[in-house]
Parts: structure tokens; sequence; C-alpha cells
């Protein structure tokens, strides 16, 4: 008996000595997609500046998240100033996702995927009625700021 509790001290010494079992700046919880991510909308002929920063996990295992985008020509012929809000996403099976209704109801959905070191895969998700010269989705590359 004794000789399986001084196995286990000595493991658990070795993962704390290593930092396997996590470190004051890093939170044994703490998701890879906390932080500020940045990059552009790839929407055809113009691109659209965008700013997505996660923070912590809530109690209920929610981020909350300020998506800031940039001024972009709309498909229709019209412009969309900048502007910000903040939603809350999750992190689910590797993936983060987040959504909204916009004004007229229709659903968006935001989607990112680990793709390289400090960079992911963004996907922008459009359901509903789609106007002239909007496509379903939009993707782009975020870097990590």
């Amino acid at each position: 008996m004794n000789r399986k509790a001084i196995v286990v001290a000595v493991i658990i010494a070795a993962m704390l000595i290593a930092g396997v079992a996590g470190s004051a700046d890093t939170p044994a919880n703490a998701s890879y997609f906390e932080g500020v991510w940045s990059g552009t909308w790839d929407m055809g002929q113009s691109g659209q500046d965008v700013t997505i920063t996660i923070g912590e996990k809530n109690q209920k295992g929610y981020h909350k998240i300020t998506y800031d985008y940039g001024f972009v020509k709309s498909p229709t012929g019209g412009t969309i100033p900048p502007g910000s809000f903040v939603i809350y996403g999750r992190e689910q099976d590797g993936v983060f996702i987040t959504g909204w209704k916009d004004k007229g109801g229709a659903k968006r959905t935001v989607t990112l995927e680990k793709y390289k070191e400090d960079q992911v895969k963004a996907k922008f998700d459009i359901e509903g009625t789609i106007t002239g010269g909007q496509r379903p989705y939009y993707n782009a590359i975020l870097k990590r700021k």
C-alpha cells in the first residue's frame, strides 16, 4: 500500500515540476480560443475587418464575446458603418461557436477552428433570405493579437 502512495506522490511531483498540471499564467480550464482574434472576412470584391474578443468561461460554460466589425460596402450597393456588440459563445468538440439574430430575425453563426499556432479558420454563416450579391457564408483566417 505504501509503495502505491509513493508512486502516486512521485508522479504528482513530476507533473508539478514539468508544469503539466497547469500554471498561474494559464488556468487549467482555459480555452485555446480565449483572447483577441483579428482578420478580414473574404466577401468577394471587398472585405470586412473583424476583431473577436473572447473572454473567460463563466459558470454556465459560456464565454462573453465582443464582436467588432469595420466599414464595408454592402452587396446591395449601400454601406455598412463599423460597429460592435456583445454576444456569448461556447467551445464544443474543439470548435468555438457563437451566433445571433440580426434585426430582421435572420440567424448569423460564427465558427472558429484551430488552424495553425495563433491562427484560426473562421466561418460566418448566414441563414435565411440572401440578398443579391450576398453569399451564404464568408471565410477568414484570424490571427491572435
